[in-house]
């Protein structure tokens, strides 16, 4: 009788292994043969935001004045036009009034402006007085018997007046054959009046 339950049992343990493999090699060939899975399409969403100009940000405005050379710098409220803009937006509104400018010429307002630093809390913006300098005065001198007018760098005519050296007087001819500063156009027109009278 012992026989017969060790016979019984390890028939039992053996097919049960059996039936496990069979199983087991019955899902490895099912997965094998069946279609993979379609790839979930996936929409990438970029979640940082660029920042866009609005009222609460710093608005500073530095000048370069040209002529003297000075940077300064003032807070300002962000002007309406700038009011949402981005950062590649606000290049492009700089990059079109300095185009403009260019093709103008005169202007009320600087003569270029760049934008020199753009985050979410602060904005510079520098504008830029390129200024022509000032005549600063006049040369008068004798150059081939006429009296001459030139810039105040010695060298460059300004104006041939027509007087002819041999109607002026011997001082006055002395002093135009070394040359002297003018001050400014007022004082220019009051002499040129005299020597041609």
């Amino acid at each position: 009788m012992k026989k017969k339950y060790l016979f019984m049992s390890s028939f039992f343990v053996i097919g049960t292994i059996l039936t496990l493999m069979f199983f087991w090699s019955y899902r490895v060939y099912d997965k094998g043969t069946q279609d993979p899975p379609a790839e979930e399409e996936v929409n990438t969403v970029d979640t940082v935001q660029e920042p866009r100009i609005h009222a609460s940000m710093k608005y500073v405005v530095e000048v370069y004045d040209g002529t003297t050379g000075m940077l300064t710098s003032e807070e300002d409220t962000v002007p309406a036009e700038l009011a949402g803009l981005t950062r590649e937006e606000l290049e492009s509104y700089i990059s079109s009034y300095n185009k403009t400018i260019e093709q103008n010429g005169v202007t009320d307002g600087p003569d270029s402006k760049e934008l020199v630093s753009f985050s979410k809390d602060k904005i510079v913006i520098r504008e830029i007085y390129s200024g022509e300098e000032e005549e600063k005065g006049f040369f008068l001198k004798i150059e081939n018997d006429e009296v001459v007018i030139f810039h105040n760098d010695q060298v460059t005519p300004y104006e041939y007046t027509g007087i002819q050296a041999e109607v002026l007087p011997e001082e006055e001819k002395n002093k135009l054959m070394t040359g002297y500063f003018v001050a400014d156009e007022k004082e220019l027109y009051s002499i040129l009046e005299n020597l041609s009278s």
